[in-house]
């Protein structure tokens, strides 16, 4: 497959007081040291979230030659975000320093850093066999529009002559589908997975969201991937057409959609993984919402994995890790088993990479 990507302008911030130049260390006990060289900037903080782009960031420390440093806490392995508020102005790392991968141009100013420890990360490119990624483009009836769908098939899949399980994985708001590749990795948890001895599988990444990556209406998603996405992708790959087979999983918005989805249509899938996102208010019961809930014996039957999964730091709302705990809650109330997973981190691809491993490696 030949792909031909055309890089968009963008818009760069700059702080009219300073010229700032940027990089950063990363220490033995994987602590990561920030510099700024920022002579006549008043304040500057690190930000490590999309959620906190000022103050209280962590504060960075003025030098007498004018460079501003801070060193972090140790990080866990992992790839970190992050980005700095000079006096009160986002600020990324856009100068000759810069060493790291771009955050999506929704997220500026972040970018990306590796923090390495002696354990290899579930999505490394390691020495093993590889799958490969598929660009698909079709016409959505209910979309209005032409849409993008990535699918990975694992290693093997061409020769194999077989029909494999099928996980629908969605993206979150102000993203798209190529982004659970670009900076989920989801094609190399699977590759590293699958040479471990876990199941193969195909990952479908439809495009959920509007012609500018913002929330559709749920009805409207439900619609999309029920009568276009789920019959699209059967026809086209060698993928078993059962719901014992299909699974339905996504991060933020993406698990507001597979708990609405995979709730009212538990005959469909049979395993569900709602990574920071999809928690429920306290009012009103989950089973009103979702009536098929309420025979909980034929639900646990059809449905065997809930997983949920958020970070203790989540701030992407008031309430987002109160209302999975509400989540969870419900569903002990009413017998329905589920794993759940409250991590540290916040609302990140650090941790939806490592939560969608752990659902791979958690399916039926």
């Amino acid at each position: 497959m030949t792909m031909r990507m055309r890089s968009a302008p963008m818009a760069i911030l700059v702080c009219a007081t300073m010229r700032a130049q940027l990089t950063q260390r990363v220490n033995p006990d994987l602590s990561v040291t920030y510099f700024v060289n920022a002579p006549d900037a008043k304040d500057v903080r690190l930000a490590d979230d999309v959620f906190s782009l000022g103050p209280p960031g962590l504060p960075l420390v003025k030098g007498a030659d004018g460079i501003w440093s801070v060193t972090t806490p140790p990080y866990e392995a992992g790839t970190h975000q992050y980005g700095f508020v000079v006096d009160g102005t986002p600020a990324p790392d856009l100068w000759g320093s810069a060493r790291t991968d771009r955050m999506p141009r929704n997220f500026f100013p972040f970018e990306l850093i590796d923090v390495h420890g002696s354990e290899p990360l579930p999505d490394d490119l390691r020495r093993v066999p590889h799958g490969t990624v598929h660009v698909e483009v079709f016409s959505s009836e209910r979309f209005g529009r032409e849409v993008r769908c990535w699918v990975y098939t694992p290693p093997g899949y061409d020769a194999s002559g077989r029909r494999y399980p099928a996980l629908y994985l969605l993206h979150g708001n102000a993203n798209e589908p190529s982004h659970w590749i670009t900076y989920g990795h989801a094609d190399r948890i699977a590759d590293n997975l699958i040479a471990g001895g876990a199941r193969e599988l195909v990952i479908v990444m439809p495009d959920t969201g509007d012609a500018n990556r913002g929330n559709q209406p749920l009805d409207l998603v439900e619609a999309y991937l029920l009568d276009e996405v789920i019959p699209f992708v059967e026809q086209r790959y060698q993928i078993e057409r059962s719901q014992s087979s299909r699974y339905l999983a996504g991060f933020s918005a993406g698990a507001v959609r597979t708990r609405h989805v995979g709730f009212l249509h538990p005959e469909l899938f049979s395993a569900l993984g709602l990574m920071s996102g999809g928690g429920v208010d306290p009012t009103p019961p989950v089973e009103t919402t979702y009536p098929k809930l309420a025979d909980s014996s034929a639900f646990k039957e059809r449905v065997r994995l809930i997983y949920l999964s958020i970070g203790k730091d989540d701030a992407s709302s008031a309430t987002a890790v109160i209302n999975m705990r509400i989540l969870k809650d419900s569903l002990d109330r009413l017998g329905i088993p589920n794993v759940y997973n409250l991590s540290d981190g916040g609302h990140y691809f650090f941790n939806w990479r490592r939560y969608l491993a752990e659902f791979l490696t958690a399916l039926p």
